[in-house]
């Protein structure tokens, strides 16, 4: 397999780059306006009043103590787009990642990374090799090796699984982005803030200062939701695995 399968995989490790924030140098003493509500005003965590890079130190330490958080979105890839719906916490991942319209299953636990993808992803490599994985894993769980041969064609994959290296650019607190103003996303008051791309980041007011939407700037596509903060998230080894090693060997010796 060639290394490109774990790389496009792992390019799900949301980044602010992939979505116009990362890098964020703007002003950071432009004024959030203010909360409404008086249901907000109620339970309001005082973020909105901070400086940009406040702000977002706040988001960092919130996620950074969270459990477990839901990614729902699309992120810009190239010329096409990847499809994200995964449950997220310490080492632990269940969910899908969508990708030129195929959908592949994974799902992290114990250490250990297990994909079902149908054979469209591994035809997409090309040549014969791409048909002969279709063929004998398509549709079929396996899990991820940590050695042996394919090892290497998913190395970064199990970032999928780790919550701070997910939020790690996104929540650079040495970084100054301009605060916008406050807005509602997703039904929960929030303030947002705008990085030098034009992308934004809505952080929550209310209760914890969670990160509660990453969108691209205005004209590109784009648009990721953290929710299910520390919702517990169960993960099932897959029965009937495929050895994936063994079929490599199978395949060497041939």
């Amino acid at each position: 397999m060639k290394t490109r399968i774990g790389a496009t995989l792992a390019v799900v490790a949301l980044t602010a780059s992939g979505l116009g924030l990362a890098g964020c140098g703007g002003d950071s003493t432009s004024a959030a306006s203010t909360a409404s509500s008086a249901a907000t005003a109620s339970a309001d965590n005082g973020v909105a009043s901070l400086s940009g890079s406040e702000i977002l130190a706040k988001a960092q330490a919130a996620a950074k103590a969270a459990t477990s958080v839901t990614v729902v979105g699309t992120v810009p890839q190239g010329s096409s787009a990847i499809s994200i719906d995964m449950a997220v916490g310490k080492g632990e991942a269940d969910g899908t990642i969508t990708l030129k319209g195929v959908t592949v299953q994974i799902r992290v636990t114990g250490g250990k990374t297990y994909i079902n993808a149908p054979a469209a992803l591994f035809e997409q490599m090309g040549g014969s090799a791409g048909k002969i994985a279709g063929t004998v894993l398509g549709g079929k769980w396996f899990e991820v090796p940590s050695t042996g041969a394919v090892a290497s064609s998913f190395n970064g994959i199990d970032n999928i699984a780790n919550k701070d290296t997910l939020f790690a650019s996104l929540l650079s607190a040495g970084k100054n982005p301009t605060v916008m103003g406050t807005d509602t996303v997703a039904g929960q008051p929030a303030v947002i803030l705008s990085g030098p791309n034009g992308g934004t980041l809505a952080v929550a007011t209310t209760g914890e200062p969670y990160p509660l939407q990453v969108k691209a700037k205005s004209g590109s596509t784009g648009s990721v939701d953290f929710k299910d903060w520390n919702v517990p998230v169960n993960v099932q080894v897959p029965t009937d695995l495929v050895d994936l090693n063994a079929i490599a060997g199978a395949a060497a010796s041939s």
